[in-house]
């Protein structure tokens, strides 16, 4: 039984794949598994060095491959060399033996060789991965404030006394299972749904919370998002990331089962709150 290995290209609006029934056959991949990694040590008073920090080094990915030997080929060898622009990162779909995870990338060498004109055109493809983690392909997540439904089908309004379509369920906590390698940042909405909310508080678990210190109308949407080069906190698009309490963090997810909850200093039955990550993997 071989391995199943399909790769797809997403940069600048295009998308070009990579598998054994397309014009573009991988023949090799190296870089998948895991990156190179750094201890950091320091000297002690005691034998040896004591581990002051590990960190996960970018990560370098080489595909080479071949074009399918036809009339396109030469059509092909073109689109490969436009499609993979340095100018431009794009992001790598690897799904391998059904397990998918995906990654950004920027094209470090692209080189064919030629050493046989009548044989397949062969290539060389070089990625480098600054943020070394792979993603998940699928997002997770949870809208904490559910309206519960109250019928069914068939369904029927008694006369003259009318039916409850559904009731507000104001259990302001939900449970996040992260089972990545990894933990995680949050994208987190808040929706000023039914009235105002003021200074509205997500907490974890772990006592890590963030809260703004804002007053929110009716229908004001409220984005925080806690992902390492994507902290921001926008109120109608609007960036007030200097609202934050002090002694608020950007907190992340941890791998596990966490508990998280919302609340305000008024009208936190008005929220709705939705929150979504993607799982972190170290190799796929």
């Amino acid at each position: 039984m071989g391995c199943k290995l399909e790769v797809q290209f997403n940069c600048n609006n295009k998308t070009l794949e990579m598998n054994k029934s397309s014009d573009f056959r991988i023949t090799s991949i190296t870089g998948l598994e895991g990156s190179s990694y750094t201890i950091n040590k320091s000297n002690s008073n005691q034998d040896g060095m004591v581990v002051t920090g590990k960190k996960i080094e970018p990560r370098e990915i080489i595909i080479s491959g071949d074009i399918k030997k036809d009339e396109n080929e030469t059509i092909n060898r073109e689109e490969l060399i436009s499609f993979f622009n340095p100018k431009y990162t794009g992001e790598l779909t690897i799904n391998r033996n059904d397990f998918n995870r995906k990654i950004e990338y920027e094209v470090t060498s692209l080189n064919f060789k030629t050493s046989n004109l009548y044989g397949y055109i062969v290539f060389d493809l070089t990625l480098e991965c600054n943020n070394p983690l792979f993603s998940s392909i699928d997002n997770y997540g949870k809208n904490i404030a559910l309206i519960t439904p109250q019928f069914a089908f068939p369904f029927v309004i008694p006369s003259g006394k009318g039916a409850i379509m559904g009731y507000k369920t104001y259990k302001n906590e939900a449970v996040l299972n992260n089972d990545g390698d990894f933990e995680t940042g949050l994208e987190m909405t808040i929706i000023a749904t039914r009235g105002e909310v003021t200074n509205p508080k997500l907490e974890l678990s772990n006592g890590n919370f963030m809260e703004i210190i804002t007053s929110m109308k009716k229908g004001d949407i409220l984005k925080i998002n806690t992902n390492n080069r994507r902290k921001s906190v926008m109120l109608n698009g609007e960036n007030i990331i200097n609202k934050i309490n002090r002694r608020s963090t950007f907190f992340s997810l941890p791998v596990g089962t966490t508990t998280i909850k919302y609340s305000s200093e008024e009208g936190y039955t008005n929220m709705d709150v939705n929150i979504y990550f993607n799982k972190k993997y170290i190799g796929v």
